[in-house]
């Protein structure tokens, strides 16, 4: 009764929010009332309510609206309201559009079709192992494999078919549903584990395949609900009695996981995962206080319970591996951690040289953070910060709300590893070289502004790096990483369009445009492709539409020598006059005065353009921008100097 008396005061504060037009209290009631319900009536209710309010979550809230069909061989209608509330957690308001039953193939093959007309901004693509390998149980059914490689073969083939022709005439991200391990099977478990070609280890290649196939894709995410149901169970994922009966299938006792996975596996398309990951060290990094207990003292090696720590420390490693800053935020004793770091080597799994930064002192660690992001040139959107003290964790909540704060269980130090790797804040649909190579930039730039520090004049400085700026075909950069500086670069981004791969594409291949990356090295490392530039040229007048630049290598120029060259190649292709645009938003104050600063001058708004954008010009016949003398010059066309 109490319960009830709860689910039905949060449904009357969300009324009340609504009468008042309150997105935020809208959300918040919402995600209270289906925290502490399992009742469908509350999950629709939650969902009703938040499509009502979905112009002003997206207006007052910052959420990002999503056409969004989907394509499938199943029924989905009851997942919806599911689906909308996930979606909103993430911040994102979807206007989905649901597909026919089972015309999948008519939908992304037709160009006149429902899909095509509907001109989404997410297709997602839920079919069943009916659909997309059919003959597979029976071929599976002896264990022998007569026939299981072709089928395997043909099946993924014709999805990767479907794919490739949809991208060809669609720039829509697309999100394709992966295939459940079925748990019974003719074979039994034993079968199932011990012959190679039982339906399990078919099913399985299967989706290996079709996993690579997405990631030939441009745009393109495969969704694993196999590792889903492992985690939830695959006994209980699917009511075989529901699935036989309406085709659905998923049961609904796990209708908020599936959700929260499409969600999560669509969202690494639109967003870039976060870049830094500051860590506590007393009972977090290791167990114990290093204060208190002494460097002997503390926990952590191949014994319980610090091998709970050492799990950790080694995770971290793994994040440095593919491309996250790591960097230490403690109040302590600099020489004491120094010392602890070097003792204790041996029962370490990271060490200083693992670590971007270290900020151990006894300032606030609001502060440190906020230092970290001035040193790094990183926003605090791209910050984690985890630690066991939940005063200090409530602190850097309320003090930097971008930041994600992470409370390390202090008595269960086992369960952070799980804690961190079930968060969606590091997720990424591609790793580039760039990312993998972030580390040793990073600590480039340190030996930069040390020697920064130590010369006669910022020109002094800028000519002894020995930098050289390559510039190459935004498609060659390679074409992962244009779109990646397009999807994460929010600083010195003048424009901030996010255009997907397919999108670059469209834009490279006009013969009209130009759609230059730059990539920048120096005597101190190379920081590879940190710079994009697309324009285009109408008549006598080169439009650019986008210019951006990774934060790490704001103010040697590189800014300028993009803009030389694009000035440059607009003269060679007949321009006279180049207009580039300023859109102001909350992150890209560092490039606002931009154009005036390279000479350009403001004009009035066409009466086409948006409200809100500047407009800025240069007559490239009197005044074109020129390279800093500083920088070496080359690739597309370029003379080497």
């Amino acid at each position: 009764m109490q319960t009830d008396q709860v689910r039905q005061n949060i449904r009357t504060q969300i009324k009340q929010a609504l009468a008042r037009q309150d997105a935020a209290a809208v959300v918040k009631g919402a995600m209270e009332l289906t925290a502490i319900s399992t009742r469908p009536t509350d999950t629709m209710f939650s969902s009703t309510c938040l499509m009502e309010m979905s112009t002003l979550i997206e207006k007052d809230l910052g959420a990002k609206r999503l056409r969004t069909y989907i394509v499938r061989s199943v029924t989905v209608e009851p997942l919806l309201p599911y689906l909308t509330m996930e979606a909103v957690k993430a911040n994102y308001v979807l206007d989905v559009h649901v597909g026919g039953y089972g015309s999948y193939v008519d939908e992304i093959l037709n160009p006149t079709s429902a899909l095509s007309q509907y001109n989404p901004d997410l297709v997602v693509i839920l079919l069943d192992l009916d659909d997309i390998a059919g003959q597979l149980p029976e071929l599976c059914a002896d264990g022998l494999g007569k026939g299981v490689d072709e089928a395997i073969e043909q099946s993924a083939a014709r999805i990767g078919q479907l794919l490739h022709s949809f991208r060809q005439s669609n720039s829509a991200r697309i999100v394709l549903q992966g295939l459940v391990i079925p748990d019974t099977t003719s074979l039994g478990d034993i079968g199932d584990a011990n012959l190679s070609y039982s339906l399990p280890s078919a099913v399985r290649e299967l989706n290996k395949r079709l996993a690579s196939i997405c990631s030939g894709v441009r745009d393109c995410a495969f969704f694993d609900t196999d590792r889903l149901a492992a985690r939830f169970g695959r006994r209980s994922w699917r009511d075989t009695r529901l699935f036989l009966s309406s085709r659905l299938q998923v049961s609904p006792a796990a209708f908020g996981v599936y959700a929260e996975g499409i969600v999560r596996t669509f969202s690494a398309l639109f967003r870039a995962p976060r870049k830094v990951l500051c860590t506590d060290l007393d009972n977090t990094l290791w167990g114990g206080v290093l204060g208190e207990d002494g460097i002997d003292g503390i926990a952590t090696g191949s014994s319980f319970p610090g091998n709970c720590f050492y799990e950790y420390q080694r995770y971290l490693k793994q994040l440095s591996a593919r491309g996250i800053l790591l960097a230490i935020v403690s109040k302590n004793n600099d020489a004491d951690v120094r010392e602890a770091f070097e003792a204790r080597s041996a029962d370490l799994a990271v060490h200083l040289d693992d670590f971007v930064a270290t900020k151990i002192s006894w300032s606030e660690k609001s502060h440190a953070i906020r230092e970290l992001s001035q040193e790094l040139s990183l926003g605090l959107d791209s910050f984690v910060f985890v630690d066991d003290n939940p005063v200090e964790c409530a602190a850097v909540e309320l003090e930097l709300p971008d930041v994600v704060v992470v409370n390390a269980p202090l008595l269960e130090p086992w369960k952070l590893v799980e804690i961190l790797s079930t968060q969606s804040f590091f997720d990424a649909a591609s790793v580039t070289d760039d990312d993998v190579n972030r580390l040793n930039d990073y600590k480039a730039q340190t030996e930069r502004t040390k020697l920064e520090s130590n010369s006669g004049g910022r020109d002094e400085f800028l000519g002894s790096l020995g930098i050289i700026c390559t510039f190459v075909d935004a498609l060659q950069a390679p074409l992962a990483r244009s779109v990646q500086l397009m999807a994460k670069t929010n600083q010195f981004n003048l424009t901030t369009r996010r255009y997907s791969a397919h999108e670059i594409e469209e834009f490279a291949n006009d013969e009209r445009v130009q759609a230059i990356a730059v990539r920048v090295r120096d005597r101190f490392g190379d920081a590879g492709v940190v710079g994009l530039a697309l324009a285009k040229l109408e008549g006598d007048i080169c439009h650019i539409d986008s210019l951006l630049l990774s934060c790490r290598v704001i103010g040697r120029g590189i800014e300028t020598a993009l803009l030389a060259h694009l000035s440059s190649k607009a003269i060679e292709t007949g321009a006279r006059r180049l207009i580039g645009e300023f859109i102001p938003t909350k992150k890209n104050a560092p490039c606002a005065s931009f154009y005036l600063d390279h000479g350009f001058s403001p004009i009035a708004q066409p009466s086409y353009s948006t409200d809100g954008v500047q407009y800025y010009e240069i007559d490239l016949t009197t005044a074109a921008p020129v390279s800093p003398p500083w920088i070496t010059l080359e690739g597309i066309n370029t003379n080497e100097r």
